[in-house]
């Protein structure tokens, strides 16, 4: 399926993603596949909220549970303090993309959208204030979730 910016519109993005922005990414298209509005030129993360829109409603909840699994995997795996500060981190953006997936597939799950929400904004901080390689880290492990959205959605 292929997908128009009134598709994108008709999700509320954000105030800074107007229609002529919108319309600015398409490059003139029509429409774009799912893949290639995952290959946008804009952050992991906008991206990110759009492709839970769109995707289906299983992918997403079956993308969500990856995503905790992911987390729970390095989490478990930290043993020093800056592992575990590493793992904690790692999991708030897991936790954020299973909250962004949480907030799309049910209206019930708008509370634990707000506090992962929260945790990602706490994480962001946390990751701010590290060094670059930590920020270039998380950039990394962003883009390989999104992969692993696209990968779930053209299995579908």
């Amino acid at each position: 399926m292929n997908f128009t910016v009134t598709d994108i519109m008709d999700h509320g993005p954000c105030p800074e993603y107007t229609e002529e922005v919108v319309s600015d990414l398409w490059a003139g298209r029509e429409d774009l596949t799912f893949r290639e509005i995952c290959s946008l030129g804009i952050s992991a993360r906008d991206r990110t909220w759009i492709a839970v829109r769109l995707a289906a409603r299983d992918t997403v909840v079956s993308w969500a549970d990856y995503c905790a699994a992911e987390a729970q995997k390095h989490a478990s795996a930290s043993a020093s303090a800056s592992a575990a500060d590493y793992a904690a981190d790692y999991a708030a953006d897991a936790a954020t993309n299973a909250a962004y997936a949480a907030y799309y597939a049910a209206d019930a799950a708008a509370a634990a959208s707000a506090a992962a929400s929260a945790a990602y904004w706490a994480a962001d901080a946390a990751a701010t204030a590290a060094d670059a390689d930590w920020t270039k880290t998380r950039n990394e492990e962003l883009e390989r979730f999104l992969s692993k959205l696209v990968e779930m959605h053209e299995a579908e």
